[in-house]
């Protein structure tokens, strides 16, 4: 080989080597804007999804306070409502313990006033057996006188 076939063969390689580095430049370029690419793509999707994670705790927190406020106002009727309970029944109480010392009462003047009439019948009948023994009395001398002066 004559230095002029080896100078124009090594410059073939060298124009083969420096196609070779073109196209491996031109492959690092389309793989490193694909690699962007691919990175931008998957930080929008990690920022849409650290949003929608974002916007669920924000919904569930605001459920989990409302669930909390619910509750409490329903504890606070439950014990409102138990409340009025205890003092309807004290009221009802109270009302019944009035209403058992006016019976006690009516009661203990009824038994007042029946041992009164009873006393007052015994009196009575006491007083009419006093004159019907004096009656009976007056009428046996009475008998006796007749009958003497027969």
């Amino acid at each position: 080989m004559s230095s002029a076939q080896s100078a124009s063969a090594s410059r073939e390689t060298i124009l083969d080597y420096e196609a070779e580095v073109r196209d491996l430049k031109a492959t690092i370029t389309a793989l490193r804007d694909a690699l962007e690419q691919e990175q931008s793509v998957s930080a929008k999707r990690v920022s849409q999804a650290l949003l929608a994670t974002d916007s669920e705790i924000a919904q569930l927190k605001n459920t989990a306070i409302a669930l909390r406020e619910t509750l409490e106002q329903t504890e606070r009727q439950k014990e409102q409502a138990v409340q009025a309970a205890v003092l309807a029944a004290s009221q009802e109480i109270a009302s019944l313990k009035a209403a058992v010392v006016e019976l006690r009462d009516q009661m203990e003047l009824m038994r007042h006033d029946k041992e009164a009439a009873v006393q007052t019948v015994v009196l009575r009948t006491h007083h009419e057996i006093a004159q019907l023994k004096e009656i009976a009395a007056a009428l046996r001398s009475n008998l006796e006188i007749a009958q003497r002066s027969k």
